[in-house]
């Protein structure tokens, strides 16, 4: 994964190299890292040349030392892939065994004592004897033996291969077990690694490499096709082929001295370690991203070149391959040539002496510590310097790859440093805010729109915002678009009812950004805030026609009710997506992916109605506009009776009877509030009755709970007195007589009960007869109504409308824009995207006026509870659809995301995009499907019509053939 960088590790080995550098080259020689010498971009593309030709050679270098040496590359086939191959077996075979005596960690000491007497007197002595243990153990002898080689071929003539390197080892392992410590003959699978590649971009008759980016097609000096070539090369297929012969040395040979070998008597030296006495990392390499200050001219007056050619006296070279004379990119040859901050040739021609100097130097101490190669051991300086080889090999493509990470991050620093900070998705967004307000001559608009009437104060405002860290909402900006609908928005309710909404319609278009390596992706809401004695209606859903909002989800909000509706985006892959994705499919699979796709897009457009209620009431009661604008209490009263009870309009309405038309609008609400009043005292009177018949219920009950407890206590005391009598009593009283006399007190008491709540259930029953009498007439009043009731009054708005009526189909939007795209959009980077609501809301109400706002969650059981008593009253202050409704506004929304793949300092850095210019380009799309009018049309300023011109040409004369 050539992506990784390491930045502490690649800067600490370059401040080592610089250290040797500074001994290579004369004592007035300063180079220093690219960022620290002033330079121009091209000099990037210069030196992204140079370390790759440093690369190759310094490679080339390490596989010398495995035996490619340049005439064995002359006999290989040029026009063929060439092959280099590591073959490796072992055998076990039985020699001897023996019986070995192994002396005991410990001894044991035996003391005798002894006394002799002289005459009188008597001497004492003693003597002690040390006896060692010895253990008889058991030794197998195996005799291993190892082969391996390394080779090279070209195209599969294996036969025909040519041996770079090979040995044959044998050695006696012991054991302490008969069973064999391996297996009998053991072959490992061959290691191959291509070298087709570095192969390509030398030349071994002019000892010479031609490696050159083409930067008249690269993205950035990093971000190219040859430089990604290099990279695959070295820091994956090399690197691979290296580490996992390094294993074979390390770990299979290895363990046969290490863990295989295990003699009864440990031998007295530790066996040698491949992996730490034949290190590579103290040997030097050169591929370092170096510049140096130059004058503009020689000491001899004379321009330098590139890469130094013209130094008076050049080194002899004992490396394989020398840098050519100039390291030019292609679109430079034959060009001007500009002052080089490079190294000079004769510079980089003593590095790579280094490099070489220290691997022959590392190989003289190894030759020190390893036998030679005409010994049987199974280490010996073969395999020394063909794992110092492979680790060094290793190594350079490490540093390579830092080499060219480090240039790209130099890149993103020195636009940090330009800008004074890191630019994230969120500041990109504010500055096209900023920048869309004078880049188009219709700029977005913040979706934010006051609920009400005109020339009035609002009822509540509906906005989407973007909840950022949830603390600080912003509302999300659109194209808007009003439109003058020529036929009303039908709301199918019901199979019975369908509303009929002839209010304003504003169609937006939202372009949402999005970058797929930042995560974390931003939540959406639609919020809505109703204010104190006000009230409106959401109605949510998808468009399904030109005239039709099929309705998801409603809700009722008033008196300082605040709703939020998470909002869930779906992307739609992008056209070209969507085509490469199906061109390998069968014509029915096709015909299905199109059909299913041509539903994603025409469910994607988003409705949502807000409804007035307030103008509603006066239109469904007959009263005049604006006539309950300060009627505040009759119009709670009213919502109410309609929420609540569901009380038949035609119960509350003023009766216009004929000759009434000098009636005034104050009379006319004298009229609803007194049929208001009517109906509230029936219902009052009825919960007073209700309540009434409860308190009634409940001290009857009490009054029978104490009837039972004072039996059950005169029992007791008629029991306990019969024993104290002697029992004489006790068996007169019979159980019989026991339970009559229990059972006779119930049932009296039960008859008083019964009779009590008879006398109270006969006017509850009347009155709920009166009530069912009501409602049935009020039906048949509301069903028999002629239909000069119900005609809608004109809509306050349409009389200020001048524009020519319009019959847009919304949902032909999205695949307008979709055909649009596919013609712009190179890098598929623009989806639709479907907006959905989620099942969980949360609204925030206040009770009543002292009391402090609580915040309620609305799961799907409850939000679809509330959106029935929003259609139930949408129901009954439309007369079932027969009423339209002209207070309305119908917010159609197109949504089309434009994702980046990184976030947006890669875009800038890695990929050389400047993403102002795809948004700008994303945003004239978009606002050009929306508003119906060409790209060149939104561009307010003329120099930049003159830069768009070119991009705009095929789209326009689409649009005029059409």
């Amino acid at each position: 994964s050539y992506y990784h960088f390491n930045e502490t590790v690649f800067r600490s080995d370059v401040k080592k190299a610089l250290k040797s550098v500074e001994q290579i080259l004369e004592a007035d020689r300063r180079p220093l890292l690219a960022e620290e010498v002033h330079h121009q971009y091209e000099n990037k593309y210069e030196l992204a040349n140079h370390m790759t030709n440093l690369a190759i050679v310094a490679q080339m270098n390490a596989l010398e030392r495995l035996g490619l040496s340049p005439e064995i590359i002359r006999e290989l086939e040029a026009n063929k892939t060439t092959t280099l191959r590591f073959e490796a077996s072992e055998s076990c075979e039985f020699l001897n065994e023996q019986t070995v005596d192994v002396p005991a960690p410990y001894s044991t000491e035996t003391v005798r004592e002894s006394s002799t007497s002289i005459g009188s007197s008597r001497i004492s002595s003693s003597s002690s004897t040390i006896h060692k243990v010895i253990k008889k153990v058991k030794e197998y002898h195996w005799t291993v033996k190892t082969h391996w080689e390394i080779s090279i071929f070209s195209g599969t003539a294996v036969e025909k291969k040519i041996v770079l390197q090979s040995r044959d080892s044998s050695t006696v392992v012991i054991t302490q077990s008969a069973n064999a410590p391996m297996e009998k003959v053991g072959n490992h699978p061959p290691l191959d690694l291509n070298l087709t590649w570095i192969l390509q971009q030398v030349n071994i008759e002019t000892k010479t490499t031609s490696f050159a980016i083409d930067s008249s097609k690269a993205r950035t000096p990093r971000r190219n096709e040859e430089v990604d070539a290099a990279l695959q090369f070295f820091c994956s297929r090399m690197n691979q082929w290296a580490n996992s012969v390094k294993r074979h040395f390390a770990r299979d040979l290895q363990r046969i001295i290490s863990n295989i070998h295990n003699p009864a008597v440990s031998p007295p030296s530790h066996p040698q370690v491949l992996s730490s006495q034949c290190s590579a990392e103290d040997l030097f390499r050169p591929i370092l991203p170096l510049l140096e200050e130059k004058d503009e001219q020689g000491a001899d007056g004379q321009a330098l070149i590139l890469d130094g050619g013209n130094d008076n006296v050049t080194p002899e070279s004992v490396s394989t391959l020398s840098l050519p004379s100039k390291t030019l990119s292609k679109n430079q040859e034959g060009g001007q040539q500009k002052i080089s901050t490079l190294l000079s040739g004769n510079d980089t021609i003593q590095l790579l002496n280094a490099q070489v100097k220290s691997i022959d130097t590392k190989v003289e101490s190894l030759q020190q510590a390893f036998p030679a190669a005409n010994v049987t051991d199974v280490f010996s300086i073969t395999e020394a310097i063909v794992f110092l080889s492979l680790d060094h090999s290793d190594r350079l493509s490490m540093q390579y790859q830092y080499a060219m990470q480090y240039l790209e991050k130099m890149l993103e620093k020195q636009l940090t440093a330009a800008i004074g900070k890191r630019v994230t998705t969120a500041d990109l967004e504010e500055f096209v805010r900023f920048h869309n307000a004078k880049f188009l001559s219709k700029p977005p608009k913040p979706f934010c729109h006051a609920i009400g009437r005109p020339q009035r104060f609002p009822y509540g405002v509906l906005s989407i915002e973007d909840k950022g860290d949830g603390e600080n909402c912003t509302p999300i900006e659109t194209l808007l678009r009003p439109v003058d609908m020529a036929s009303p928005l039908e709301v199918p309710l019901n199979a019975a009812t369908t509303l009929q909404l002839t209010g304003n319609t504003y169609l937006h278009g939202w372009m949402r950004h999005r970058s797929e390596q930042e995560g974390g992706s931003k939540s959406f809401q639609l919020s809505a805030r109703a204010r104190q004695f006000s009230s409106f209606m959401l109605v949510i859903g998808t468009m399904a026609g030109p005239n039709k909002l099929n309705p998801k989800d409603a809700i009722i909000l008033q008196n300082k009710d605040e709703v939020l509706i998470p909002l869930l985006l779906e992307e739609i892959p992008s056209a070209k997506e969507f085509k490469n994705a199906i061109e390998s499919l069968s014509p029915e699979q096709q015909r299905f992916a199109k059909a299913f796709r041509g539903m994603q897009l025409e469910s994607s457009v988003f409705g949502v109605a807000v409804i007035q209620i307030k103008p509603q009431l006066e239109a469904l009661l007959g009263l005049p506009e604006d006539s309950l604008a300060k009627e505040i209490k009759l119009t709670e009263d009213l919502m109410e009776l309609f929420v609540e009870y569901q009380i038949p309009s035609d119960l509350l309405s003023y009766d216009d009877e004929v000759g009434s038309s000098s009636v005034s609008a104050s009379e006319k609400v004298e009229s609803v509030r007194q049929n208001v009043k009517a109906v509230m005292d029936v219902i009052d009177g009825t919960k007073e009755k209700q309540l009434e018949e409860a308190l009634m219920k409940e001290e009857a009950r009490k009054e029978a709970a104490a009837a039972s407890a004072a039996e059950e206590r005169a029992i007791r005391a008629i029991r306990s007195e019969g024993l104290v009598l002697g029992g004489a009593l006790c068996v007169e009283y019979d159980e019989c007589e026991e339970e009559e006399a229990y059972g006779g007190g119930m049932d009296m008491f039960a008859d008083d009960c019964d009779g009590d709540w008879s006398e109270e259930a006969e006017p509850c029953e009347l009155e709920e007869k009166e009530m069912d009498g009501v409602s049935e007439e009020a039906s048949r009043t509301e069903d028999d109504e002629p239909d000069a009731k119900t005609e809608t009054p004109d809509t306050p708005s349409d009389t200020t409308r001048v524009s020519p009526k319009e019959s847009i189909d919304f949902t032909k939007i999205p695949k307008i824009l979709d055909a649009t795209i596919e013609t712009f959009d190179e890098d598929s980077t623009l989806r639709s995207t479907k907006i959905k609501t989620g099942d969980v809301w949360s609204r925030k109400r206040q009770p009543d006026l002292l009391a402090k706002p609580t915040t309620n969650t609305l799961y799907e059981s409850d939000v679809k509870s509330e959106s029935n008593k929003a259609y139930d009253l949408l129901d009954a202050i439309s007369r079932s659809g027969s009423l339209s409704i002209p207070y309305s506004d119908l917010h159609v929304v197109v949504c089309v995301t434009h994702c980046f793949e990184k976030d947006i300092m890669a875009t800038v850095v890695e990929d050389n995009i400047n993403p102002i210019d795809r948004l700008e380009m994303s945003t004239l799309l978009l606002g050009s499907t929306i508003h119906g009018e060409k790209p060149m049309g939104l561009i307010a300023d003329e120099s930049e019509r003159r830069r768009f011109a070119p991009s705009f040409l095929m789209l326009e004369a689409g649009n005029e053939e059409s």
